[in-house]
This record gives C-alpha cells, sequence and structure tokens, in this order.
C-alpha cells in the first residue's frame, strides 16, 4: 500500500482559542478543551453532543473560520464528495455538522482516519490510500446512529437546552456583535423566546438583520407566527 504523505503546518500556526470563539458567550470550559487539541502535536478530535439550539452550531460555524478547514453535513456528505475532497484538497480541520446522519460507508472512512491517520476508499474494483493529520469537530442530535468504535475515537461533550437567561444573554451578545444596538437586541431575544416560542438563536439573527426598530421586531414575529 502506497501512502502519501505532505508536510502540515507547523504548531506555531494555531489559533487562539479565546479569539477565536469570543462571539460565544461562556463555556469557557469548551473553548478551552477546543484551545488544547489545537496545540495537540496528534489530532484530538470533539464532538458537541446535544439538542438543537444548544450552541453546537455556534462553536462549529467559528471552526469554520479555521485556515484548511472544510465543512460538512453529515446528511450530504456523500453527495458534497467528502472523500473526494480529503484526499484532493488535504484539510487540516474536518467539520461536520449533524454527523449522526451521515452514511455508514463514509463513517468507516472516517473511522479510519481519525483511529490511524489513513484515509481509504475502494471505488469501481479500485482502492486509493492516503496519510492525512485531520482533526474532526462534529454536531449530533444524539448518537444512536453513530458507529460505536466511531464515537469512542471522540472527546463527546453534552449540552444542554438554553434556559432563558442564557438565551437572552447569548442572543443578545451575538446580536450587538453584528451591529445591532442592545435596547433592539434584548427586545428580540424576548419576542423570539416568549411570542416565537423559539430556543434558536438563528431565529434571533434573522429578525436581527431585518428589523430597524421595536416596531419592526413585532411585526416580524407576528408575520413569522401567522406562516407557521
Amino acid at each position: 500500500m502506497h501512502v502519501n504523505t505532505r508536510d502540515l503546518p507547523s504548531k506555531d500556526s494555531c489559533p487562539k482559542s479565546g479569539e477565536l470563539f469570543s462571539t460565544i458567550v461562556g463555556y469557557n470550559d469548551v473553548k478551552k478543551i477546543f484551545g488544547l487539541s489545537f496545540t495537540s502535536q496528534k489530532p484530538v478530535h470533539i464532538l458537541l453532543v446535544g439538542p438543537p439550539a444548544s450552541a453546537k452550531t455556534l462553536f462549529m460555524l467559528e471552526c469554520m473560520k479555521l485556515e484548511r478547514s472544510y465543512f460538512t453535513l453529515g446528511s450530504h456528505s456523500t453527495r458534497s464528495g467528502m472523500l473526494e475532497y480529503l484526499f484532493e484538497k488535504r484539510p487540516r480541520y474536518l467539520i461536520v455538522d449533524e454527523i449522526e446522519h451521515m452514511g455508514i460507508k463514509d463513517q468507516t472512512a472516517l473511522l479510519s482516519l481519525m483511529e490511524t491517520g489513513i484515509l481509504s476508499e475502494t471505488k469501481f474494483q479500485k482502492t486509493r490510500n492516503t496519510q492525512l493529520k485531520t482533526w474532526v469537530f462534529a454536531t449530533s442530535n444524539g448518537t444512536n446512529r453513530m458507529l460505536t468504535p466511531l464515537l469512542s475515537r471522540f472527546i463527546t461533550l453534552h449540552f444542554k437546552q438554553y434556559k432563558f437567561d442564557n438565551f437572552h444573554e447569548v442572543a443578545s451578545h451575538m446580536l450587538v456583535h453584528e451591529g445591532v444596538g442592545s435596547e433592539l437586541a434584548s427586545k428580540i431575544a424576548n419576542a423570539v423566546w416568549w411570542k416565537m416560542k423559539s430556543k434558536d438563536i438563528r431565529d434571533c439573527l434573522k429578525i436581527g438583520r431585518l428589523a430597524k426598530s421595536e416596531q419592526d421586531v413585532d411585526w416580524i414575529v407576528d408575520t413569522f407566527k401567522n406562516y407557521r
């Protein structure tokens, strides 16, 4: 078996987790775990598990800012050519949202990569192999659909759904970061939680990008509710 190897970035090129995750409120311990993974000499893979709208995806969005990163949805891994991209582009960071929806074939290939650093694919009775030094960061709403050996290769951190105080703080912080005034940001967070009955931070961001006033917020929320 021929294994192709290439030079990899030095440790000095690793990002600082405090700067990378500055838009995320709290979770300082999780940020530190990511920071330790970034600076590890060998890949340390991290899986964030929890219900929708529990900050998991926020971490993945930040990791997408890393140099030589590649993002894929678990349900789209085959269609988007994940294996082809890994062979050709050799990313340092593979980011997978909703990894539990990844097909068994791709899970098996990912297991080999995480366990041995070897990526292998058999196609049209031909096998190709390469060696990569790739960190895998992923999210999952649950782990029942994941291969047990694959799950064991991750450091798994379980997130809980936001309570109102946490939701309000996180949403307001992110909206202000996007340029929304603090009072309007607070109004949006309250409207999404209490009027829309949503716990998804992304709903706050959608409204924050549309609304210019508190009256806009009420109208947009009412419109969203009318078309549910």
